[in-house]
């Protein structure tokens, strides 16, 4: 275990992420990553030799902190296991000396998949098409920006998604970008969806069985779209599917106890103090039957038929490691004690 003492910056450091990733500060699944990535990197700078123990103590809280997020789960199990590998062939010198290169690569490949999911999106899209989209994703924004350069016209409704409320984000970007753009509370969903030709979101993570997890409030969305027979699309890479669940594990739910989420007014906070609990999740579960089709860098995919390509991308059932076992081999091959 690390002593207060050692490595002070970077448990600074990861404390805040872990903070800024529980509330929901940090928007976009992939900008959670790779601010995770990012993280890990300063840390091996900082720690040096110390920085296996770092990861085997802080690696299980950074997960813990947004264990919705497979996105992260997935790309830090790849960080690790490129790890582990320098670790074994030259020593904790050669694998801190490869840590930049790793987490380099790593982003240049979600970059290249994010590019190609938002390129295929943007096909989807047809002139005078009206949009809806839930929440805030890069994915989403970059997406349409590249319908939008194609000459296509077309306008969007973005839900205030709350809690947090960063649909405000998402309505101002696009309507920088040129876009018209509507800005709805999230109950008018089902009273907007009559007005309404397709729907975008993206996706926290995408279960082996074309489950999604999302932002709360998604599920809603697809109901509604399901109910008025509105397509809906779910932009999300291969790197944000969910091994874990073809074993059957659950993935598990975040939730915030801030009353300013909730009530508008500090008048009405007070009034209620120690008399109101208020609960404010942050994602839900969309099944399968509510989606049409999720766009991957591999192309359109049923949600059904996802083991299908799972099992022609990573073989079947999927061979990948636990982070904790790869973390424990990272301790055995570290000499470290348990």
């Amino acid at each position: 275990m690390l002593l207060p003492s050692e490595c002070p910056k970077a448990v600074r450091d990861t404390v805040r992420l872990c903070k800024d990733l529980r509330q929901g500060r940090i928007l976009g699944s992939t900008e959670a990553a790779c601010k995770t990535l990012d993280t890990l990197t300063t840390a091996a700078g900082e720690c040096g030799k110390l920085f296996n123990s770092y990861l085997i103590e802080w690696v299980p809280r950074i997960i813990e902190s947004r264990p919705t997020s497979l996105v992260m789960i997935n790309l830090t199990r790849e960080f690790l296991e490129r790890y582990l590998e320098a670790l074994k062939e030259g020593g904790v010198d050669e694998a801190l000396g490869r840590v930049k290169d790793i987490v380099d690569s790593i982003k240049r490949h979600v970059s290249s998949v994010r590019d190609a999911v938002t390129s295929l999106g943007s096909r989807r899209i047809s002139d005078g098409d009206v949009i809806l989209t839930h929440s805030y994703s890069s994915t989403i924004i970059n997406l349409l920006r590249k319908a939008l350069e194609r000459g296509l016209t077309f306008s969007v409704y973005v839900t205030e998604s709350r809690p947090i409320g960063e649909g405000l984000i998402t309505a101002e970007a696009l309507s920088r970008m040129g876009i018209k753009t509507f800005l709805v509370v999230d109950s008018a969903v089902r009273f907007v969806m009559k007005r309404v030709s397709k729907v975008f979101v993206s996706a926290d993570a995408v279960a082996a069985n074309g489950a999604v997890v999302n932002k709360i409030g998604t599920s809603l969305v697809a109901l509604a779209a399901k109910e008025a027979r509105v397509r809906v699309y779910v932009a999300a890479g291969t790197y944000k599917f969910g091994f874990e669940t073809v074993f059957g594990e659950l993935i598990e739910g975040v939730m915030l106890n801030d009353p300013n989420l909730i009530i508008p007014s500090k008048e009405w906070v007070e009034k209620l103090a120690g008399r109101v609990v208020t609960r404010e999740p942050l994602f839900d579960v969309t099944p399968p039957e509510y989606i049409d089709a999720i766009i991957t860098e591999h192309g359109l995919v049923a949600p059904q038929a996802i083991p299908i390509l799972m099992k022609g991308v990573y073989g079947w059932p999927p061979r990948v490691k636990s982070i904790e076992s790869i973390l424990k081999e990272v301790q055995k091959v570290g000499g470290l004690q348990s």
